[in-house]
């Protein structure tokens, strides 16, 4: 029997590349990371870096913990922002992770990417970073950019938006299927 010949990085499509990580975020239950976001301000000339701890639970359940006193909580309907230094909650209608302006969300329907974007693989050779180009009118993203690992995991985001502003987001210390409970 002949065996077929090894698959180059060339041959490797979108198409593949997004299959790998839909497939990857379908079947997860739920994950832990630690983000590091470094949000580039455009108007300003100023990078200003955030990190914690995030956790996630399908469906739609999210929570992420800043060491500066903020958590982000969403609970499948609604997202809602505390902040300690304020000591303030605000509530709000969660549609999406671009209307909120929460980009860790979109790992919560990174089991369905090409529904909602058109993808593209930017750089020859490096067929585990894909870009996305929202299909809604009218987005405020330009564009968002995925890296993976082999399995499908990401592992850094980064949003692009129509001001030139960047939220660069990286992902480590991931677990997944840890059991969180809904709380």
């Amino acid at each position: 029997a002949e065996s077929s010949p090894p698959v180059t990085p060339s041959e490797v499509s979108p198409t593949d590349a997004v299959a790998v990580i839909e497939a990857h975020y379908r079947d997860l239950v739920d994950l832990t990371a630690k983000v590091v976001q470094k949000n580039f301000l455009k108007s300003v000339d100023k990078i200003q870096t955030f990190d914690g701890s995030l956790a996630i639970k399908k469906p739609g359940k999210l929570r992420l913990e800043y060491t500066n006193g903020q958590t982000i909580v969403i609970d499948g309907k609604e997202a809602w922002f505390h902040s300690t230094k304020s000591a303030q909650a605000i509530r709000r209608t969660f549609k999406d992770f671009e209307q909120a302006n929460i980009p860790v969300a979109f790992l919560l329907g990174a089991g369905a990417i090409r529904e909602d974007f058109d993808v593209s693989l930017p750089e020859a050779g490096h067929p585990l970073m894909l870009d996305l180009v929202p299909k809604r009118k009218g987005a405020a993203m330009k564009k968002l950019r995925l890296l993976s690992d082999k399995t499908g995991r990401i592992i850094q985001m980064i949003v692009f938006d129509r001001s030139g502003n960047t939220s660069d987001i990286r992902f480590s210390d991931v677990k997944e299927g840890v059991g969180l409970d809904d709380q």
